[in-house]
């Protein structure tokens, strides 16, 4: 089998397209052993028993923790809209017994609802990292009281107190009616990074494979 010599400009561009390609692929492949390694650190965390203090690096454990909410220091991270109503997670500092201070993200409630507001608490939940701002992530605005990540220092800032670097994410049964309105406590991560690999090589296999076929010399029948 023969093949013609390709012009420069068409070979320079397989060239880039199958090393982007190829690159997209392996980065793919990079999050999936990433992405797999956090799912089992996850499963090894929520088989554990629930804490019963605030502990340091104590990402995806489940906890049972008494403390006070300090409601007027609340914050609001926007949340996905429920139908057609808008709304956010409401994040209330709560100050445990040996005196530091941790968020709880107390659930969802739809902007402008009445919030309630209870005392000193047993908090049941699931303590996590916080959200980091992302790529196309507004930014956030604190002199609104409006979050789209959560940066521990500058609410710490906004709320004149020390938090803990992460937050607790409430678990309970959602009232009807009554707002917030907590979690499942279920934790679920996309993982399509296998497909998203194996579409990118495929690809870069495809233009190598149609790029030798136009340059293919067809034989002459004698």
């Amino acid at each position: 089998m023969k093949f013609r010599r390709p012009q420069f400009i068409p070979l320079a561009f397989i060239i880039g397209t199958t090393l982007l390609l190829v690159s997209l692929g392996l980065w793919q492949a990079q999050r999936l052993v990433w992405k797999n390694n956090l799912i089992a650190r996850i499963e090894t965390a929520q088989a554990e028993p629930a804490l019963t203090a605030w502990q340091d690096s104590a990402d995806y454990r489940n906890i049972e923790i008494e403390g006070t909410f300090i409601h007027d220091r609340s914050l609001h991270l926007v949340g996905r809209p429920k139908g057609s109503s808008m709304g956010f997670f409401i994040l209330t500092p709560l100050q445990l017994e040996d005196g530091k201070t941790v968020l709880v993200n107390r659930g969802w409630a739809p902007e402008g609802e009445k919030i309630a507001m209870p005392g000193a608490s047993l908090i049941r939940g699931v303590v996590r990292p916080a959200r980091e701002k992302r790529y196309f992530s507004p930014d956030n605005q604190p002199e609104k009281n409006v979050w789209f990540y959560e940066d521990i220092p500058a609410m710490s800032r906004v709320t004149n107190l020390t938090l803990e670097n992460g937050v607790i994410e409430a678990v309970g049964t959602p009232e009807k009616g009554i707002y917030p309105q907590p979690g499942d406590g279920k934790i679920s991560l996309r993982n399509d990074h296998l497909g998203y690999a194996i579409t990118w090589f495929a690809l870069a296999a495809i233009g190598l494979i149609m790029f030798a076929i136009y340059h293919r010399i067809p034989e002459r029948k004698a």
